[in-house]
């Protein structure tokens, strides 16, 4: 297999893989979806009764204008990043899943209103490195009299337990376009020009009563050219061996991290399918 890197941003890729099936890029990007972990806030302690005001004196109501529940599913999309080399599943922890600083981290919130909460309010206890990648997506809105006190715990997990512990988002796979230009009887010099000019992103050039390619890999499929030519001179036709994956990642892991996770979990997992099919008696 061959691996062209189309683009590489801290958040995004875009890869060309060569010699593979459709079955095997599919497999990449379901285990992009499912099962790259991550932290992700699962528990949510709501401070109830009265909250006193040290330096004004003044007391506040323990509410939102949102019920408990829709304010820990907020804090739980909260983007964290994600060192996998130092965090585990509480299940793999040494710890034995009573919680220690290897499979779990802590979160504060106090903000009283009148006020907007945002993610930034959001304040880990202990490591600053572990702040919310987006400090300026809100939570909920505190009205005078309303205070929010509450400590959160994040622990790892993948999208199979809950889209919160999605990393990659927006996982897309296509075949590479293969363009095939066969000039068909009929077709005139006029025909071809007007199928070169009818590429939206230009990749089609008419010279010496000859229709050729200049860069196949911008092509879209988009058929404009297949429509503009009515002889059926060109056809676009999908490459079974080529194909594009591309996807982002909320920033708790690097794109490159992501990936890496990504081939190294199917690889295993494909090993543990083969070991257990050649058990079968």
């Amino acid at each position: 297999m061959g691996v062209s890197v189309e683009e590489l941003q801290p958040r995004g890729t875009r890869l060309e893989l060569d010699g593979v099936t459709a079955s095997q890029v599919n497999a990449i990007r379901r285990t992009l979806l499912a099962d790259v972990p991550k932290l992700a806030i699962e528990d949510v302690e709501f401070h109830l009764g009265p909250i006193r005001d040290e330096a004004t004196g003044k007391d506040y109501d323990s509410s939102t204008s949102m019920f408990d529940e829709a304010v820990a599913l907020r804090l739980g999309l909260l983007p964290i990043p994600t060192d996998l080399s130092q965090f585990h599943r509480k299940s793999e922890c040494s710890c034995g899943g009573a919680g220690c600083p290897h499979c779990q981290v802590m979160y504060s919130v106090d903000k009283k209103g009148p006020c907007t909460v945002y993610a930034r309010d959001v304040v880990p206890l202990g490591d600053a490195t572990l702040a919310i990648l987006e400090p300026n997506v809100p939570i909920v809105r505190l009205g005078a009299r309303q205070a929010l006190l509450a400590y959160a715990t994040a622990v790892v997990g993948t999208a199979r337990e809950h889209a919160k512990w999605q990393v990659a988002h927006g996982v897309g796979m296509s075949p590479r376009p293969h363009v095939k230009i066969a000039r068909k009887e009929g077709c005139t010099d006029a025909c071809l020009k007007r199928t070169a000019a009818s590429c939206p992103v230009k990749i089609l050039e008419f010279a010496g009563g000859k229709l050729s390619v200049t860069d196949e890999t911008k092509c879209i499929d988009c058929g404009a050219c297949e429509e503009s030519c009515e002889h059926g001179s060109i056809k676009v036709e999908p490459d079974t061996e080529r194909f594009y994956l591309r996807f982002e990642t909320d920033g708790s892991l690097t794109a490159r991290e992501a990936l890496r996770f990504a081939l190294k979990d199917l690889k295993r997992r494909l090993e543990e399918t083969r070991e257990a099919i050649q058990g079968i008696p």
